[in-house]
């Protein structure tokens, strides 16, 4: 057992303004500011100018609220981590509900994290820029956010796709320049009513990532998108589709893109076929059942407690879009505790202690396997 801190965090203001506010909490924190300020191996002022004209383009804002927090700081841009990790791991599984699909009549978008717990924020965050959309989610390196819903309705999820992209030197190499997950998942939320617009929005979209993104918006309107190696293919349901819900865990699902990865590994295929026995062609889900298997252990269920494997359940998660609620749990450990926070509702700053468990994985766990 080891205990962890989490935290929630309230910001709003202009973007330069919200990044010092940061900035000054962070430094508040002695061992954040060692995180957020440690810059990336041959990343300079050259990469820092190519990086904010990218974000300028897709993620209109992050610049200045990344000169905000740098200026807080007293550093160059180009030390704040977030530029070198975005500018261009983990392993969840989610899942998309429409109303016809859930007991109550509401889509519902529930998901799992898996991560290590020394890469993890544990932060909670309500972010309302002046000029864009308020929103709600967990972040990463605390300008990113994972997943997360805003004030419109719209929810959005992620998982990798394949092997995880990225920076560092145990990730497979991006096949182009462009944006991390983290950096394209708030700029749909700060930028994007529904589904629609998300979609519109990624036309063109640089993504580095390779992740299968899930989109779901109150009206019940839902979509895929994956990316594999610069190819994109896309899937929407609503309420007239055969399929009422969505669901990946971290392999391609559509043929175009599995042949550029056409292998899966057994965690992957174990967890999608938990979701399609357990909920696939069902109505009257509820958020109980959603809950019980998300906590539930693998290979029974979608929890797993390898955090030093780098696939431990940071965080357990049930998004009602049309409500503006997220039940949220930490830790992959129901003695944690479901927490449910309001968008329309002050967030405010604080802190708690929550437990993980350190586990090892079962035998085969990370196993390649062919796709079928």
């Amino acid at each position: 057992m080891l205990k962890i801190q989490t935290y929630t965090a309230e910001l709003a203001g202009t973007s330069y303004e919200i990044g010092y506010q940061f900035g000054k909490i962070t430094a508040a924190i002695p061992h954040l500011q060692t995180i957020h300020t440690s810059g990336l191996e041959d990343f300079g002022p050259e990469q820092s100018v190519e990086a904010a004209k990218l974000f300028d383009r897709w993620c209109p804002g992050l610049t200045e609220e990344l000169c905000g927090f740098a200026d807080a700081l007293k550093v160059a841009p180009e030390q704040v981590f977030f530029y070198g990790m975005t500018y261009l791991l983990p392993r969840c599984s989610h899942i998309a509900l429409l109303p016809s699909a859930t007991a109550e009549g509401k889509p519902l978008l529930a998901r799992n994290y898996e991560f290590s717990h020394e890469a993890e924020d544990f932060c909670l965050m309500k972010t309302s820029v002046t000029g864009k959309y308020s929103h709600m989610g967990t972040s990463v390196l605390h300008f990113g956010r994972d997943d997360g819903f805003n004030e419109h309705g719209l929810a959005v999820t992620m998982s990798s796709c394949g092997f995880p992209v990225g920076a560092l030197p145990y990730m497979r190499s991006p096949k182009l320049k462009g944006l991390q997950f983290w950096a394209v998942t708030r700029a749909l939320l700060e930028n994007c009513r529904d589904v629609t617009e998300a979609l519109k929005y990624l036309e063109g979209m640089p993504i580095a990532y390779n992740l299968n993104l899930l989109l779901l918006d109150k009206a019940g309107n839902a979509a895929l998108v994956e990316t594999m190696d610069g190819l994109t293919a896309v899937k929407q349901i609503n309420s007239a589709s055969k399929e009422q819900m969505l669901y990946a865990t971290n392999h391609a699902l559509f043929s175009e893109l599995q042949a550029k990865e056409p292998q899966v590994m057994a965690h992957s295929a174990r967890r999608y076929a938990v979701i399609e026995k357990q909920l696939a062609h069902r109505s009257g889900v509820t958020r109980a059942q959603l809950k019980e298997m998300l906590l539930t252990k693998y290979p029974d269920g979608l929890c797993c407690h390898y955090f030093e494997e780098y696939f431990g359940t940071t965080k357990s998660m049930v998004i009602s879009p049309s409500e503006g609620i997220i039940d949220l749990c930490w830790g992959g450990r129901a003695e944690n505790g479901w927490h449910t926070y309001d968008i329309t509702k002050p967030l405010g700053n604080g802190m708690e202690d929550a437990q993980i468990n350190l586990e090892k994985a079962v035998p085969g766990t990370y196993d390649w396997q062919p796709l079928t």
